[in-house]
């Protein structure tokens, strides 16, 4: 398997996506923390004396709450956000389950909280944390499928939650008490069952003899950001190797300057915090900057705008966390490469005399530019920041946009297939239920119906018109057709928008809403031709069911008291509709206000001619198969032969849809329809651009 194939599979794994979501679902404590963060440490001498003084400190006990339970507690939060997003991806039944296994599991693996000489949920417990949340996930999900035996704990007629529970007892005792051993075992040899910590006494050992030249410098670089990478504070895991690395640089410094002397050692812990890790980790101002310049995605430019602020002062929880860069294997290059292409230039600067040799140590909150200035007492310092960032900047750029790109195909994929299933489904009389999670892709189906929601309350969603025209090319009417351009994934097929509408509850939200907008474009349409007019409006046959909805519909349509254009509903014939005596009625009061019905996709279900003889429907919409048939397809043309004159004898109107050539139009005319809409005419067209095609028909 190539490197490529295994990015890949890990990137569309359970065990990925948990990660991803778990993350962007800590994004809210993330932000919390940070600016607790940042406001408690804000490099101010008066600023840090009124949170120290006021109300005997009462506003730094308040931030340094915040920051303990948010961010503080990071191991904590993505410890239940990831083993969450875990189980609803797994096992939406038992979700709820993955995090309180998840959670005993990792306080048995560190022996509780009490037996800590630290906090297990902080930050340099979270490659921990984010270990023991998988590994129990995957234990917890592979025992319940092994375990079919636990079958026989089921009690007949007891709740279902109880069973649920019952069921995973077993899995449960056998995940925690794994867990307590090893961890025991751990502590009892290592003295920590905190895996970072071992990893802090291995790189202990790597780097000793390597003293802190370029090489040196570069190793430390590289180990620190592949940590963060998978998930592990990486600065605090190697803090025992700094103090080996950088310990007295800059007391040698000052030392040899005290004496007149040139300061020799440039490598320092404050040479790296300034010039190498500008924003904090893998040079996060400059990844933040290139979201802001070259994202064409709205919430990763929300995160940036965000997170802008932290890592000014040096603060890349946000940006590294929130993106996510963790376990984003698109990333990890500029991640690893932007801090190591900044070392050498920062070097570089240093050997050559650009910039003085870093002589004062600065605390890591002091921002940009000035921190340089600080660090080196003099203005290149603060050159050289900037260049790095804007070095840093042109090397992200790429690679978000390429980033961007593999997740718009994703989206765009996904929409595709669900295209597709909704297709098949309407043939097939089985429409599938895209919020459901035993549907393949319905993670995006729910972004997409909240992004619906969104797109609905923001009046983001339109119609277009398709002309109806007569044998001699008069318009007889026009369809209003459902438009909806997703920013990512561009139109949404109609019937796709109407199914999560469906399924998300805003289906008559959206039917009135976009009732209203035909009303309001036909009272524009009445002031562009003087003959009479019908206007073709959508409606499901579910909506058909519901009380009031009808009730409703009258209402809107007599509100804009149109004269010259007449509302004619329109429901697909291929989905299941219940005529009901209630129904009967409510159509009986919308007809005599004058109001049609239209039956859509005529000729390819099973019970067209049933519902003729209620007498609903005043139209048949000839089935869009038949008629791209009608050319080379005897049958078809029987079919439709058969139709037009079953019509005429109701005395029912026939439409013809997607109508794309002359040939096929002649062959209708033929056998007997004279209403045609499709591309020979027309293609569906905007309010506007409906005006022109009217007015230009008028004129001739």
């Amino acid at each position: 398997m190539n490197p490529h194939t295994l990015s890949t599979h890990f990137h569309n794994s359970f065990l990925a996506r948990a990660i991803r979501n778990g993350l962007t679902l800590a994004i809210p404590f993330l932000i919390m923390g940070s600016f607790s963060l940042l406001f408690r440490n804000f490099p101010n001498d008066s600023y840090q004396y009124f949170l120290e003084t006021w109300q005997d400190g009462g506003a730094a006990t308040l931030l340094d709450t915040v920051y303990t339970v948010t961010l503080g507690s990071l191991a904590m939060v993505l410890c239940i956000t990831i083993s969450l997003s875990y189980g609803l991806l797994a096992e939406p039944d038992r979700f709820i389950l993955y995090p309180i296994i998840s959670i005993c599991s990792y306080l048995a693996f560190c022996g509780g909280i009490q037996s800590q000489d630290d906090y297990i949920f902080s930050a340099e417990w979270v490659f921990t944390a984010m270990c023991i949340t998988l590994l129990s996930c995957v234990l917890f999900r592979k025992i319940l499928e092994l375990g079919s035996r636990l079958e026989r704990l089921h009690t007949t007629g007891a709740e279902y939650l109880f069973n649920l529970s019952i069921q995973s007892l077993v899995p449960a005792i056998l995940i925690v008490l794994v867990f307590t051993v090893v961890g025991y075992l751990l502590r009892s040899i290592w003295g920590s069952s905190n895996i970072t910590n071992f990893g802090s006494y291995i790189f202990l050992q790597i780097f000793q003899g390597i003293s802190g030249n370029i090489f040196g410098i570069l190793l430390y670089v590289i180990i620190t950001h592949t940590l963060w990478f998978f998930g592990i504070h990486g600065t605090n895991t190697l803090e025992a190797v700094s103090q080996t690395l950088f310990e007295d640089k800059i007391a040698i410094n000052q030392t040899l300057l005290t004496a007149g002397m040139a300061p020799t050692e440039i490598f320092s812990k404050t040479f790296l915090d300034t010039f190498v890790f500008l924003g904090g980790c893998g040079c996060a101002l400059s990844f933040v900057l290139a979201l802001c310049i070259a994202s064409r995605k709205s919430h990763h430019r929300k995160i940036a705008h965000v997170a802008l602020p932290s890592v000014l002062f040096n603060i890349s929880e946000i940006a590294v966390f929130g993106f996510p860069i963790i376990f984003n294997f698109t990333m990890a290059v500029p991640f690893l490469l932007t801090p190591v292409v900044l070392t050498l230039t920062s070097t570089l600067a240093t050997w050559f005399g650009l910039v003085p040799v870093v002589t004062q140590s600065v605390e890591w909150t002091i921002p940009l530019f000035l921190s340089g200035y600080e660090a080196t007492g003099s203005i290149t310092g603060s050159i050289l920041q900037l260049f790095n960032v804007a070095l840093g900047v042109l090397i992200y750029i790429p690679f978000i946009r390429r980033s961007e790109k593999r997740e718009t195909q994703d989206f765009q994929q996904a929409v595709r297939r669900m295209s597709e299933d909704m297709a098949a489904g309407e043939k097939s009389g089985s429409i599938p239920l895209f919020l459901s999670h035993d549907y393949s892709d319905n993670y995006y189906a729910k972004t997409l119906a909240m992004d619906l929601s969104n797109a609905l309350r923001r009046s983001q969603i339109n119609l277009f018109y398709q002309p109806q025209l007569t044998a001699e090319e008069k318009v007889h009417g026009v369809e209003a057709l459902l438009r909806w351009k997703h920013p990512v994934a561009g139109y949404i097929a109609p019937p796709v928008i109407i199914g999560l509408a469906y399924e998300s509850g805003i289906l008559n939200e959206l039917s009135y809403y976009l009732l209203n907008r035909a009303c309001k474009d036909a009272l524009e349409i009445q002031k562009y031709t003087e003959e009479e007019i019908f206007l073709s409006y959508n409606i499901s046959s579910k909506q058909m069911e519901e009380e009031k909805f009808f009730e409703k519909v009258n209402e809107i349509i007599q509100s804009y008291h149109l004269k010259t254009v007449h509302l004619v509903l329109e429901v697909t014939e291929r989905a299941a509709m219940r005529v009901s005596e209630t129904l009967s009625q409510d159509v009986k009061i919308l007809q005599n206000y004058g109001i049609q019905f239209s039956l859509d996709d005529f000729g390819m279900g099973h019970n067209s001619i049933l519902y003729l003889q209620e007498g609903i429907f005043s139209e048949v919409k000839l089935d869009g198969q038949l008629v791209s048939q009608i050319q080379n397809n005897e049958r078809s043309k029987e079919i439709i032969s058969g139709i037009i004159q079953m019509a005429g004898g109701l005395g029912l109107r026939i439409i013809a849809e997607f109508v794309e050539t002359k040939v096929q139009r002649d062959l209708l005319l033929a056998l007997g329809c004279e209403l045609y809409q499709g591309y020979y005419y027309s293609r569906p067209l905007e309010l506007s651009g409906l005006k022109e095609y009217i007015e230009e028909g008028t004129r001739h």
